[in-house]
């Protein structure tokens, strides 16, 4: 393998392979990690029946110990299973730590796509060694991203969230998108919302409503996002045993919404209770103005036929006028 750095050539070439003790390996040494947040239990069953195929790849230190380029998956996994030492592969001594931090990065993109978390590790790396300009145009695309910059500014610091969110994003509890949303608030506001998200298990639409709903209150009222969110009325939901988290999450969404927009959440319950007293035929229905910006009010009326428009008109023109009057 061979890539440039600036008018450089930086290698990274296997020099041989030795049988090493494990013991020598420094495992405290994550310079060249990406992997995040995997299972082992696949990896150890491969080990036991067929022995470990693609041997890791270290590099010697002057103290006679190894550090870990490719493959810290692998020993994790040797070592759960109590070996002692394994054939590895090793890179000359003095090969660049850019050289192996691109044999890692290589060796991972080759076999699988990283994780957003991993993607995020992967640029952070690469920034001890490279330009922004030269990871947007020459690794982005290698992460499976598109060359531009807001890609690299979304994706760089989701590895540096909070683990609960992380993990969370590993186990798709919280969306990619939310989690960009999250990276750009303050730690706490983030950690905040974060387990209020991951209490609620939300669709990606109703995580970001969420997200921008708190933040609103917060600055129009001058409070910290954690005395949204731990608001009485909002913990009297959460720890309501009667309502499962799809009812729990209805109800803080109506709650937030309520609290950010009172004058609108209150003419929208006026109103509801109005037409409910309506009493409009099968298959006819009443929608208010959006927001109530104007007095213009939608009746739809549903109808499979001539005769069956005929029943709900006749059915219409039975109201009496002053059922509406007081939406007027």
């Amino acid at each position: 393998m061979a890539v440039k750095k600036g008018d450089e050539l930086v290698r990274g070439k296997i020099q041989a392979t030795a049988n090493v003790d494990l013991t020598m390996l420094d495992l405290d040494d994550a310079s060249f990690r990406l992997s995040y947040g995997f299972d082992l239990a696949f990896l150890k069953q491969s080990i036991r029946r067929v022995g470990l195929i693609n041997p890791p790849v270290l590099r010697k230190r002057p103290d006679e110990r190894y550090q870990i380029i490719c493959g810290y998956r692998r020993i994790d996994a040797l070592r759960e299973l109590g070996v002692s030492s394994a054939l590895c592969q090793l890179v000359p001594p003095e090969t660049t730590d850019a050289a192996c931090l691109l044999l890692n990065l290589y060796d991972n993109t080759s076999s699988r796509e990283l994780h957003p978390i991993e993607k995020s590790l992967a640029l952070n790396r690469l920034l001890s060694y490279y330009s922004e300009e030269r990871i947007v145009s020459d690794f982005l695309p290698l992460l499976k991203l598109q060359p531009h910059i807001t890609q690299f500014r979304a994706y760089q610091p989701l590895c540096l969230l909070d683990k609960e969110i992380r993990d969370a994003l590993l186990q798709d509890i919280i969306d990619v998108r939310t989690a960009f949303m999250l990276s750009r608030l303050d730690p706490e506001a983030g950690e905040c919302l974060a387990r209020l998200l991951i209490n609620l298990r939300l669709s990606v639409s109703k995580q970001a409503e969420i997200i921008t709903t708190v933040t609103e209150i917060g600055l129009r009222d001058g409070v910290s996002t954690k005395s949204v969110t731990g608001d009485p009325e909002m913990r009297s939901i959460m720890t309501n045993d009667k309502l499962n988290r799809p009812q729990k999450g209805d109800a803080v969404l109506r709650l937030l919404r309520e609290k950010r927009y009172p004058r609108l959440t209150a003419q929208e319950k006026q109103v509801k209770g109005l037409l409910s007293k309506v009493k409009l035929p099968p298959g006819a229905s009443i929608t208010p103005p959006p927001f109530f910006e104007d007095n213009r009010y939608c009746l739809s009326v549903y109808f499979t036929g001539w005769q069956e428009l005929k029943e709900r008109l006749d059915g219409l023109g039975l109201i009496l006028t002053d059922d509406l009057s007081p939406l007027e």
